[in-house]
């Protein structure tokens, strides 16, 4: 058979245009990708008012991560311009993580008291699994969110010596039940709502270490539709002024909220809630690891999980537990008294 024949610089000619092609693609693909950050950075503008621009203010990890993949295409095809539209993105979304700059407190100080919040799963019936990393954590308070009423009576026995001090109230029927569980005795605790009688919290005074504290457990409702947006907004509305009236009922005594909030730090509403109630986030400097997964829907997980405290108490120590079968990871704070604050008399 006879070869056919190739003219000279025919064939670099193709392997030009394939190139050529492969990265015209490229390029068309992250166009692409830089036009859809760039409409939910829009839509994050208002957060505080439309339930799609919480979503998406809840989700700036993801576009940060995504602005930084499509701007280094960018810089290597020479589009300074589209690179320019970045760095006015970036601008929108990076100062919602002006939190991460605190600085966590030196473990030198005065520790006052150690909480864990465990969103363990309402289906989750791996009870062992549960029970054993919720003793690791060492933990003075255990609020477990979605508890049923199998983890209830397991948790019962499993906690009898450890945890002999709890209020709860299980569910199997939804994903809110809830638990408070203490190694100290609560001088004060009741079940209460916010905004929705089937979604119970818990508030719990106790003196841990020679501390008086309040302590608020809470889950709130997801943020999904206008009507679940609305709901966990009004939630947290009436958690702020919970906050606020237990303070003016007890001035200096720190007061502790901590449960699922599903909101991220990065939300304006966030922001809003924690002002209102005058309450600060725990967590180390520069983190951000994720409490809540559920790939592939959310590529890098969220922060959903959260402690706050007054300005009595401040962070020494901040940690997220491994997977325990629940979609999401408990949370494990120490609070230390900060600076400047006595306990009251």
């Amino acid at each position: 058979m006879t070869r056919p024949h190739i003219l000279p610089g025919e064939q670099p000619q193709a392997g030009k245009q394939i190139f050529r092609a492969v990265r015209d693609r490229v390029w068309q693909c992250n166009v692409t990708a830089i036009a859809a950050i760039a409409v939910v950075t829009l839509l994050s503008l208002f957060a505080q008012d439309f339930w799609l621009g919480d979503l998406s203010a809840n989700l700036r990890v993801q576009w940060v991560v995504g602005l930084i993949a499509t701007g280094f295409v960018a810089s290597v095809y020479r589009r300074w311009r589209w690179l320019a539209l970045h760095v006015l993105m970036l601008a929108v979304h990076l100062p919602f993580f002006g939190s991460l700059v605190q600085q966590t407190s030196s473990n030198a100080m005065t520790p006052a008291i150690t909480v864990t919040t465990a969103n363990v799963f309402t289906s989750n019936t791996d009870y062992v699994a549960i029970a054993g990393e919720l003793r690791s954590t060492d933990a003075d308070v255990i609020a477990v969110l979605e508890l049923s009423s199998g983890l209830r009576k397991y948790l019962a026995n499993a906690f009898r010596d450890d945890y002999p001090f709890s209020l709860v109230d299980s569910q199997d029927n939804g994903n809110f039940g809830i638990g408070l569980y203490s190694r100290h005795e609560f001088e004060s605790a009741k079940l209460t709502y916010f905004n929705d009688e089937s979604i119970q919290s818990i508030v719990a005074g106790l003196t841990v270490n020679g501390r008086r504290c309040q302590i608020v457990a809470t889950h709130a409702l997801p943020p999904i539709g206008k009507g679940g947006f609305s709901h966990r907004n009004r939630h947290l509305q009436l958690l702020a002024k919970e906050v606020q009236s237990l303070q003016k009922q007890a001035p200096g005594v720190p007061v502790i909220v901590m449960g699922d909030l599903n909101l991220t730090p990065w939300s304006p509403v966030f922001t809003s809630f924690a002002n209102a109630a005058e309450l600060q986030r725990a967590s180390h400097a520069f983190n951000c690891d994720p409490t809540w997964y559920r790939y592939p829907v959310f590529p890098f997980g969220l922060v959903l999980d959260h402690v706050l405290a007054t300005k009595e108490l401040t962070c020494s120590s901040y940690d997220v537990g491994p997977d325990i079968g629940s979609d999401h990871r408990f949370v494990t704070v120490c609070l230390a008294v900060a600076s400047g604050h006595r306990s009251p008399d």
